[in-house]
């Protein structure tokens, strides 16, 4: 396997999603009654284990293991009336390993997925988000940026996929993240965009992947842009509900290796939410 390391950051943000009916999504009572144990090691953030996922704390940080089944195998990390989220992580990415899909959640409700697949030969990743605000989904706008400045974006279709191209995958250090405001109102390490893309529409979903130190290449409307941070923004439609906080994010995946090394949650005004 040709192994990298990278430093990258995925932040996704909701500011009003409507949740679905999830009709087909286990009830959180019943995933955590599957967890092998939960732990409080980050800032009064709740990490349970869920399907055969198991966690055992280390010097490190929070060794995840038993990833195997990507619907079922990951941590659920669960708190109270966060605005904001970020969980960092050392993961192994690429060669057929590293697929994983995160879900936002009000209680037991999914307001917004994201699912990450990295192709056989560790050169390719897409990106499949899920918003909720429009019936039978919304359309999303791509924005891309390089060290804090825009570089361009256009929009997708509900159903479509991001396929960026790299060449940094292996041992990749990576930190999820969430958040319900504009990322320019979030204190660090979530407030990391210098210049802004198009307006965001109040009450849209905001998923965000940042690369340190690496870069990747994709397509958008025919453009071909280089960045290190790419933003998928939900374009909404009429009768979004304007969520004001959230309580739980869902990471579940197939990996040999998954280690939390931290993971803190924040309000509006900055402060820690416990």
């Amino acid at each position: 396997m040709k192994t990298a390391f990278a430093m990258a950051a995925a932040f996704l943000t909701l500011a009003g999603c409507q949740g679905p009916d999830d009709g087909a999504q286990a009830p959180m009572d019943t995933q955590e009654s599957q967890a092998q144990g939960c732990v409080s090691r980050f800032n009064g953030i709740q990490s349970c284990a869920t399907g055969n996922a198991q966690l055992t704390a280390t010097a490190e940080g929070l060794q995840v293991s038993g990833l195997a089944n990507p619907q079922a195998d990951g941590v659920a990390s669960r708190f109270s009336d966060a605005q904001g989220w970020q969980q960092t992580t050392r993961m192994t990415l690429g060669q057929g390993q590293g697929r994983f899909s995160l879900a936002a959640r009000d209680t037991d409700q999914v307001v917004s997925t994201l699912s990450v697949t990295p192709n056989s030969t560790g050169t390719q990743l897409a990106l499949a988000p899920a918003f909720t605000g429009t019936a039978g989904g919304s359309s999303y706008r791509v924005n891309v940026y390089r060290d804090g400045v825009y570089q361009g974006g256009g929009t997708q279709e509900p159903a479509a996929r991001v396929i960026i191209f790299t060449d940094w995958m292996g041992n990749v250090y990576m930190a999820w993240g969430f958040a319900n405001i504009d990322f320019r109102h979030l204190p660090f390490p979530y407030a990391v965009r210098e210049t802004a893309a198009p307006q965001t529409e109040v009450g849209a979903c905001n998923w965000r992947m940042s690369l340190k130190g690496k870069t990747f290449t994709t397509l958008v409307n025919g453009q071909q842009l280089t960045g290190d941070t790419l933003e998928l923004v939900e374009q909404i439609g009429d009768g979004a509900y304007p969520y004001r906080h959230f309580s739980g994010i869902d990471v579940k995946g197939s990996a040999s290796g998954y280690t939390i090394l931290n993971e803190a949650t924040a309000q509006a005004d900055g402060a820690q939410a416990r």
